[in-house]
């Protein structure tokens, strides 16, 4: 049985539902709607109303293209998505540590409403959970000269981050209404969500906002995953000029139906992926120096990823670009089967392996506290894939029984689930995994990491034959760029 409350904001009061002692808000505004003139400019903050805003029901998720057959095919869209869920513990007595969540997706699609993504369970646990909305695709990370001059502070694109630092700013403002300690405030991500956490761990527009970080199978020390300014003006001039337009202003008239009418455009008409843009006004450098050169926040981190990562692009252009980025033969993972099965071995060898390094760079260089871990529980034919762990870290493998999942779950992933997301609790509160009746999960040091399976434990860090040859080149390019 479910009860509306009201909380006030600084820009008006909300409603949203209280069930079994969570209190649930969802789809509140951090931001105007980014809609009209406002489209392809930075958040700004919410109008102030005085009526209530009915917070019940989840807000429309990002315009972007989902692939047939996608459990979020029904799920509204809109421009207008810069909202949060917020999940909270009713009277939890005093204030409460908080997770802040962003959703992945490669920066061009993804959404907070997921039924994995339900913060229900953190509330029962004492935390105060929050999953952010943000723009992607075009709408994100469209970039173009002509930016700069709109901004007074020069800053150009970006977008989809700068939203999740205006979602930051309403959070510390904010977030004490709900329950919320807003000086302590965890980040936490998985694959361009992880990679969001990492690029505000760099963003000196952040700093202060967040105080402790996870990062779930997404980095930045991809080189190509940052797009030089002037790379990523081109680009923005050349979509414009596809759709016949002059100015930003006339982009901006574009209907949302008719920009996405063949796809996604930066992919249909520029070739490009959308990505965080090299702007000195939002970014002192390239992400990965800036990280490995330890000028970023010095927080306390938890990194991991999966066993089966698989995340790629296509095969035989990935294959030749990574080999001879570490000066391997074409040939190196031949015995591995078909050139698809090739890719995929080359990129969960090298996506946990710069993970690795960066946790022994955090931890034996710059001595900053950091646990690592890998999640290796198998289900089905895709094995431990991307994006495997979410459920188990919020607690919602029944959720996920509930949408139709046809993943093989079993009563041993229940108590899989109890521990990460216990460890993750303990972590949102303290900044720090371990707690009571918690098996020991040691910092990083010497050569070993926590392996999450129906049975957890520390485990070697070298986890395949090829990661024998390929992770001490990985380790040694990433040292290269420590300046």
């Amino acid at each position: 049985m479910s009860e509306t409350i009201i909380i006030n904001t600084n820009e008006g009061p909300v409603r949203g539902l209280c069930e079994n002692k969570v209190l649930s808000f969802l789809g509140v505004p951090y931001a105007k709607p980014p809609v009209g003139p406002l489209r392809l400019k930075g958040p700004e903050k919410p109008e102030p109303r005085t009526e209530v805003l009915d917070c019940t029901t989840p807000a429309p998720m990002p315009v972007q293209v989902l692939p047939p057959g996608h459990p979020m095919k029904d799920h509204p869209m809109s421009e207008d998505c810069l909202h949060l869920n917020i999940w909270a513990p009713e009277n939890p007595g005093k204030p409460c540590a908080v997770h802040v969540w962003f959703f992945g997706g490669a920066l061009q699609g993804g959404a907070a409403d997921s039924p994995e993504l339900d913060g229900s369970r953190y509330a029962q646990d004492g935390v105060v959970s929050v999953n952010v909305s943000y723009r992607v695709g075009v709408l994100g990370f469209l970039c173009h000269p002509a930016m700069k001059h709109e901004n007074p502070d020069g800053l150009t694109g970006n977008f989809g981050h700068r939203d999740q630092i205006a979602a930051l700013q309403w959070i510390r403002e904010n977030i004490a209404s709900f329950g919320g300690d807003p000086s302590r405030v965890t980040i936490s991500g998985q694959s361009a969500g992880s990679g969001s956490c990492c690029t505000l761990m760099n963003a000196p527009l952040a700093r202060g906002l967040f105080h402790r970080v996870i990062c779930h199978s997404g980095d930045i020390f991809q080189p190509e995953r940052d797009v030089p300014l002037e790379k990523a003006e081109f680009q923005g001039m050349e979509l414009l000029r596809s759709f016949g337009c002059r100015t930003l202003d006339e982009f901006r008239e574009i209907p949302v139906e008719e920009l996405y009418a063949d796809g996604d455009p930066m992919m249909k008409r520029v070739g490009a992926l959308c990505a965080c843009v090299i702007d000195p006004a939002f970014l002192p450098g390239p992400q990965g120096e800036t990280t490995l050169q330890n000028r970023c926040m010095q927080v306390p981190v938890i990194i991991g990823t999966n066993l089966d990562e698989g995340s790629r692009w296509k095969a035989s252009e990935y294959i030749p670009a990574i080999t001879g980025r570490f000066g391997l033969p074409l040939d190196f993972y031949a015995s591995v089967g078909d050139i698809n099965a090739q890719a995929n071995a080359l990129a969960a060898d090298y996506w946990y392996g710069r993970h690795l390094a960066w946790a022994k760079i955090r931890t034996q260089d710059y001595h900053l506290p950091t646990w690592q871990y890998v999640f290796a529980r198998r289900l089905g034919p895709a094995g431990a894939f991307h994006g495997a762990e979410m459920p188990y870290t919020f607690g919602t493998l029944e959720d996920m029984k509930k949408s139709g999942s046809a993943l093989p779950y079993e009563p041993g992933d229940e108590k899989l689930s109890g521990l990460m997301h216990s460890y993750w609790v303990h972590f949102i509160k303290t900044g720090n995994p371990n707690g009571e009746g918690l098996p020991l999960w040691p910092e990083k040091e010497g050569n070993v990491h926590m392996q999450f399976d129906l049975e957890s434990g520390m485990q070697d860090d070298i986890l395949t034959e090829t990661g024998k040859t390929l992770y001490p080149l990985i380790e040694k390019w990433m040292r290269s760029r420590m300046g």
